[in-house]
């Protein structure tokens, strides 16, 4: 048998694409570390993440500054959702690890601060052609106006790391920094559109000083979305729920929309299900949205105006039968050779209760 072999159709479920998978303890997956870097809408397709499932370590072999590295538990806890991280506990407690590895996951970070270089919009100089570069992309091409600007705190740098880069904050409950997104605005930059600092996604829930948990959340993919309608937005930053952001949800139950990009809405028919397993006898609570075209909010109020963007979120809703199947396709953790998987108590409860409030 292969070591880690239980592991495998996690992997699978989180990365999409697993050279090796089945075959070999050592395996391979597009990097997200990569990809989130040089700012690219897909996967590389280079593979240069390397993951040990017997010794439940990887490597990315292009990241070298930082070093992108570290225990299983950590790469699954950061990247993938609720229910991978759950599993992959299952997993580890059934089969110990090699006693000569030590996890790493508590990897300590340094505090969040924003880039020195920082200049918020209200030091905006009319005659001053890098300011406005940064103007001219965010008001004029985003079409962001003054009052999201404003209540956002946005900003934007002309030089240092974060050069010609618009600079979106987040605040925690205190009003203490937590994280921030620097999108380029620079034509020429083709790969990395975004930075971000280096920050355990998995413990922030993006600007939750200003989410009123009393009020529809509504949960989307990037901060430019939340930009687009600013009405009690959160940003995953990805696809997937961090583990502060679910926990939170589990705790308070608000109303809540699943509404992500068109690519995604897959992503979306899995999420709504993972939100109404933890919504006992409030099930009616989760809705989704499907976009009515292959556009991201962000882009769809761009393209036909704010008016567009309140007539899809009013078609929040249940799922059809045409949205279960479309869940039914290709799931990873339906597959044949992965019994074991199969045979999980918790993983079957999680799927029968999507299927029950379906039915």
């Amino acid at each position: 048998m292969i070591r880690g072999q239980e592991f495998h159709s996690i992997l699978l479920n989180i990365f999409g694409e697993v050279n090796g998978y089945m075959q070999s303890e050592q395996v391979q997956v597009n990097c997200p570390h990569c990809q989130e870097r040089e700012g690219l809408s897909e996967p590389d397709g280079k593979f240069n993440l390397e993951i040990n499932t017997g010794k439940r370590k990887f490597r990315c072999w292009k990241c070298d500054e930082p070093r992108f590295q570290g225990s299983l538990k950590r790469l699954v806890r950061i990247f993938g959702s609720h229910t991978d991280y759950e599993l992959f506990k299952s997993y580890a407690d059934m089969y110990p690890e090699d006693e000569d590895f030590e996890y790493d996951e508590e990897k300590e970070y340094a505090p969040v601060t924003l880039p020195d270089e920082m200049l918020s919009f209200s030091q905006f100089e009319a005659n001053n052609l890098e300011h406005f570069e940064a103007y001219n992309y965010l008001v004029l091409d985003r079409k962001i106006t003054r009052d999201i600007i404003l209540k956002y705190r946005l900003g934007f740098c002309t030089t240092g790391k974060y050069a010609k880069r618009i600079i979106i904050p987040s605040y925690d409950v205190n009003g203490e920094v937590n994280y921030f997104v620097g999108r380029s605005y620079d034509p020429l930059e083709k790969k990395r559109k975004y930075l971000n600092p280096p920050v355990d996604k998995d413990k922030i829930i993006f600007n939750e000083g200003l989410v009123n948990w009393d009020s529809t959340v509504y949960l989307v993919e990037g901060a430019f979305e939340m930009l687009s309608f600013p009405v009690n937005i959160i940003p995953m930053l990805g696809k997937t729920l961090s583990t502060t952001l679910f926990m939170k949800l589990k705790e308070l139950k608000p109303d809540v929309v699943v509404l992500l990009d068109p690519d995604a809405y897959k992503n979306s028919i899995e999420l709504y299900y993972k939100l109404q397993a933890i919504y006992v006898d409030c099930e009616e609570r989760v809705k989704i949205v499907k976009l009515p075209t292959m556009d991201d909010l962000d882009e769809l109020r761009r393209h036909e105006g704010h008016d567009a963007v309140i007539k899809a979120l009013r078609t929040a809703r249940g799922l059809t039968v045409d949205d279960y199947f479309i869940n039914k396709l290709q799931k990873p953790y339906d597959q044949k050779g992965s019994g074991r998987y199969g045979s999980n108590s918790r993983h079957l409860e999680w799927k029968s209760t999507g299927t029950r409030n379906f039915l």
